[in-house]
């Protein structure tokens, strides 16, 4: 509340007057002391440019930085659900926290096919969903997908994995009717949705057509880029010539065509006062709109070296549509004291699910002491990011203890790191503590 008013340039006594409040109500509200009254809310939204949802937190579920789930809680959210009518399949909850958009799901197969054919009539297909999808799959369990018309079926088994692009519609199966198949689906949100998905809502289709650059391939959206920040900041290709050093011919090329010399790009880069990376090219590593991983295809390294590892590490699939989340398999190679194992510490939000068959320890630092927390098959937990912490195998517990690990970026990765990190501590800190006005009423000299 104090950060809109600030934003907003109104003293305490200025915004109770137009919001017909009491100024003791108002401050009793921005010290935390009493909740807004929604009327109050509703009259801000008529009179000033915000929208409901700026003045409510985001909540920290979280206790001591984790939240964790166990398998019995996971089975208790249990729920079949069907499609034309006949169950298709049993979907459980497991954890998930307010403070990321993931949202992961263990779903098993409930339809048995005996053949391959992408065209099955037993299959039910969904439309897709806004949310990029991850998949884990657990034993033998066909996946379907559709891309532009077309339709593909690939044979899965335990430790293969997925990405897929948002809206892909896609369904799974099981090849066994004698074995368990069922599939961890962690759908997340990238950068289009929560407030990317408002703002486009707010500034229309038509709009939002607009803001769509040309990407059939890697030079076709360059140059589209490259002829965007232009426009954005109205340089003129004399204009840009004469601050790069650049010939005109040079940049009417790049604009057209594409540039991948660096020593073009980078006088252009200053010349539009923007990162190099702004101007580099972009690529789809998806083929058909997913990114397959089969464990027999896959190569395994060891944590932090082969000398003394701690940890046996499986790369899962991944996509450089979404730069900040990574998916692996995790296997703990240590048992015992806490400062045993190697220290993992990652700028990303990770959902933890144990998949193996033996319970693992996960020993993580928060309020500056380390806590354990005991992981049976079955229980997951999300962790906040930047979080020290370790995983072990149980005592007297054999090698085959392994997690799965999704790590993905909240709002504040990539650019959004950079300009905290260059706006320094003390503004970060400011911008998080600050309930008071942008100026003093008795005044500063």
């Amino acid at each position: 509340m104090r950060g809109l008013l600030s934003d907003l340039k109104r003293d305490d006594q200025t915004a109770a007057d137009e919001l017909r409040l009491d100024v003791g109500t108002l401050r009793r509200a921005i010290a935390g002391d009493a909740p807004l009254p929604a009327e109050i809310v509703a009259r801000a939204v008529q009179i000033w440019p915000v929208n409901e949802r700026d003045f409510y937190a985001v909540h920290d579920d979280t206790t001591f930085d984790i939240k964790q789930m166990s398998a019995a809680e996971s089975f208790a959210t249990r729920r079949t659900l069907k499609r034309r009518g006949r169950d298709y399949y049993e979907y459980r909850d497991t954890a998930m926290s307010r403070l990321c958009l993931l949202r992961p799901e263990w779903i098993r197969m409930l339809q048995v096919v005996d053949d391959n054919d992408p065209y099955n009539k037993q299959i039910q297909w969904n439309d897709g969903h806004l949310l990029y999808q991850f998949t884990y799959f657990i034993g033998s369990v066909n996946y379907y997908y559709e891309d532009r018309g077309r339709r593909y079926c690939v044979q899965m088994n335990t430790g293969d994995s997925v990405f897929g692009k948002p809206y892909a519609p896609h369904s799974f199966a099981s090849r066994d009717p004698s074995q368990l198949a069922l599939i961890l689906a962690l759908t997340y949100g990238g950068r289009l949705s929560g407030d990317g998905q408002q703002e486009l809502g707010g500034c229309g289709l038509e709009i939002a057509a607009r803001l769509m650059l040309p990407a059939a391939d890697e030079t076709t959206l360059q140059a589209a880029r490259l002829r965007s920040l232009l426009a954005n900041g109205s340089h003129s290709v004399d204009q840009l010539a004469k601050a790069s050093g650049l010939s005109v011919q040079q940049i009417s090329r790049a604009l057209s065509e594409g540039e991948s010399d660096l020593e073009v790009l980078r006088p252009l880069a200053n010349a539009l006062r923007v990162p190099l990376r702004e101007l580099l090219a972009a690529a789809d590593d998806t083929c058909n709109g997913v990114v397959i991983s089969q464990r027999t295809s896959t190569d395994c390294w060891l944590l932090p070296d082969a000398k003394d590892p701690s940890y046996e590490i499986q790369p899962l699939a991944c996509s450089a549509l979404t730069p900040y989340a990574r998916s692996l398999e995790l296997r703990p190679l240590k048992s015992g004291h806490i400062a045993s194992p190697e220290v993992l510490e990652v700028a990303l939000h990770q959902y933890v699910y144990n998949i193996g068959c033996d319970p693992i320890v996960m020993s993580w630092l928060s309020g500056g002491l380390w806590r354990d927390a005991r992981l049976e098959p079955g229980d997951s937990l999300y962790i906040k990011p930047c979080v020290p912490c370790t995983f072990r195998r149980a005592e007297n517990e054999d090698v085959e203890a392994r997690v799965l690990l999704l790590r993905i970026g909240g709002k504040v990765v990539g650019d959004a790191v950079l300009e905290a990190s260059l706006c320094g501590g003390e503004v970060i800190s400011r911008m998080l503590q600050d309930d008071k006005p942008w100026f003093r009423a008795q005044g500063r000299n």
